[in-house]
Formats: structure tokens, C-alpha cells, sequence
């Protein structure tokens, strides 16, 4: 019985061992090159500049940015995402307060009537307050995860949009369409 049960306790200590092991293997993100990073921020887009507009935005939504401002008339939309802060203690400075958030700024810009170009940069930002006093430091985001998250979201939404825009608009329910008398010549 004895050797049994040191039998099945070595069995185990094996498997979290394993289990160890394999959490370690997991593989990182891989950090993209700046020309990478550059290529994969910028996008040209085959519709129109308010088709891709309200499509970022609702892109940006549906990944649960909040806090979005966007400007039409400037190309520029940005958002944020909405973090808690914890409280930290530093050994020479105390208490403080530490908050992690993504930002996420776009920018559309038409080059012709049917064609977009659009940009998009990610980063990360770090506001932390102590003693009075606060200060951010925000870093890009160099992992393709997150602008393939977005992209994927800005797919669905352009081809929703892309959809309606080509649906010919039919008159209402119960609407009665009739052509309109046009006088044949100057009236006095």
C-alpha cells in the first residue's frame, strides 16, 4: 500500500512538472520590425472615405473602445479602452495609483472617390499618480495581434456598410410613388 501511494505521488509531481513545462513553452508574440509594423498600420481601402469612416468607428466599438473622438472634416478618429486602476506601493514614494489603457487613433483620408487610405496606430499607456502628482508613458504596440483584431472588425463592418450602400432604396410600406407635373413652359 505504502509503495503505491509514493508510486501515485510521483506520478503526480511528474505531471505538474509537465504541466510546468508546458505552460513555459507557450509561444510569445513576436515583436514586428518597424517596416513591418509601418506596413501593417497603413491600408488602402477600395470604397469610399465615409464608408470607411463610420466603419473604423464601429470597429473600434465592437473591440470596446470607449471614449471615441472622431473628426470628419480632419480624417482623425481616437479611442480608448476603458481600464481600472489598482493601488501600488513603492518603498520611497508610498502609495500611488497605476492604470494600464490602450489608445487607438485612425486616420482616413480620400484618395479618389473610391479609394481610402487609412492609418491606424495602437499603443499602450501607463498613467500612474503618486504624492500629487501624475504622469502617463505610452509605448506603441508592436504585436500583430491587435491590428489583426481590428482589421478583422473593420472587414465586418465594411461589408455591412458596402451592402447597404449598394441596396437601391425602396419606398416605404404602403407609399404611393407618382410623377410629378413639370410645367411645359414659363407660367404667368
Amino acid at each position: 500500500m505504502r509503495k503505491l501511494t509514493i508510486a501515485m505521488l510521483g506520478a503526480a509531481m511528474m505531471m505538474s512538472l509537465t504541466a510546468a513545462s508546458a505552460k513555459e513553452k507557450e509561444p510569445k508574440p513576436v515583436e514586428m520590425s518597424e517596416v513591418e509594423l509601418a506596413a501593417l498600420q497603413k491600408r488602402e481601402i477600395p470604397s469610399g472615405v465615409d464608408v470607411v469612416f463610420r466603419s473604423s468607428i464601429s470597429a473600434l466599438q465592437e473591440m470596446g473602445y470607449v471614449n471615441i473622438n472622431a473628426s470628419k472634416d480632419a480624417g482623425t478618429i481616437t479611442a480608448e479602452t476603458d481600464a481600472k486602476s489598482k493601488l501600488v506601493y513603492n518603498i520611497f514614494w508610498g502609495f500611488g495609483k497605476k492604470k494600464l489603457t490602450q489608445l487607438a487613433s485612425v486616420f482616413v483620408e480620400p484618395i479618389s472617390p473610391t479609394l481610402t487610405r487609412m492609418s491606424v496606430k495602437l499603443q499602450t499607456v501607463e498613467a500612474k499618480a503618486r504624492m500629487g502628482s501624475s504622469y502617463s508613458d505610452g509605448k506603441p504596440v508592436v504585436f500583430a495581434e491587435p491590428y489583426n483584431a481590428f482589421y478583422t472588425e473593420f472587414e465586418k463592418a465594411l461589408s455591412v456598410r458596402t451592402v447597404e450602400a449598394a441596396a437601391p432604396v425602396a419606398p416605404a410600406a404602403g407609399a404611393v410613388v407618382t410623377p410629378v407635373a413639370i410645367p411645359a413652359g414659363p407660367t404667368q
